[in-house]
């Protein structure tokens, strides 16, 4: 039995969340599925280049925004983070949605009847 067959050792899908745009720079958050467990990795992509910006850690769970700013800042891109006025969580500005006096998470509250309202 070689290393290939242990339990966690081989990704066997990468599947690709919605990608975002900071500086007309795309992004994109890839979920990792490895062989014979249930534990997912998640790791922060530049698309044009395929680079893995989390290469030296990758998340454990789907990373919060304030996760996503704090690699990217590393990585020396200008990120900026707001505050969803529904749910209070971080959200990155580059992908919010303005409404009325705040911002609204894309990821987190953005819905139909919110996009009805632009």
């Amino acid at each position: 039995m070689g290393s290939s067959s242990r339990p966690g050792s081989r990704v066997v899908r990468e599947i690709d969340h919605d990608s975002f745009e900071i500086d007309d720079v795309t992004y994109v958050i890839r979920e990792l599925v490895w062989n014979g467990i249930d534990g997912r990795s998640y790791d922060l992509h530049r698309v044009a280049d395929d680079v893995v910006l989390t290469e030296d850690k990758s998340f454990n769970a789907y990373p919060t925004n304030a996760q996503v700013a704090e690699v990217l800042t590393r990585h020396g891109v200008d990120v900026e983070l707001e505050v969803c006025v529904f749910c209070e969580d971080d959200v990155l500005l580059a992908t919010a949605h303005r409404h009325g006096r705040g911002w609204v998470g894309d990821s987190c509250c953005w819905d139909e009847r919110l996009r009805a309202t632009e």
